[in-house]
């Protein structure tokens, strides 16, 4: 049986190529994640009235996380920072006295399909 001997050229370009455009696609699943989240963030603030009193106003504190790799994927949380974080569970939940005005959960279901195709669009924006 003769043997063949086959020399492949242009394999580490290859290689190289593909490693550029994975770093590429998770730049830019990560700056999609983010216009997602904006598009959550703003209907956190709308979900939640602002009070009259002199103190930091939860609508000016809702922050947009950092993308971070879990068991599910990407993904970044938007939620009110620890600064009114602690007001903002007694709206969620409620206490004793005062019947729940959920506003963080809300705004996902408000949001999930207009925040979907924006980060449709910015991941179609790589492909083509």
């Amino acid at each position: 049986m003769k043997r063949m001997h086959m020399e492949l050229t242009g394999f580490d370009e290859l290689i190289a190529e593909f490693e550029q455009m994975g770093n590429k696609t998770k730049k830019v699943e990560t700056e999609a994640l983010k216009e997602g989240g904006a598009v959550i963030a703003k209907y956190q603030r709308q979900g939640v009235n602002r009070s009259t009193k002199d103190q930091p106003h939860t609508q000016d504190n809702i922050q947009i996380g950092r993308a971070r790799e879990t068991d599910e994927g990407l993904q970044i949380i938007v939620k009110p920072n620890n600064k009114v974080a602690w007001r903002a569970n007694f709206l969620e939940w409620g206490t004793s006295k005062m019947a729940p005005r959920p506003f963080v959960d809300k705004s996902g279901e408000l949001g999930e399909a207009e925040a979907y195709r924006v980060m449709m669009k910015k991941l179609e924006e790589v492909i083509e």
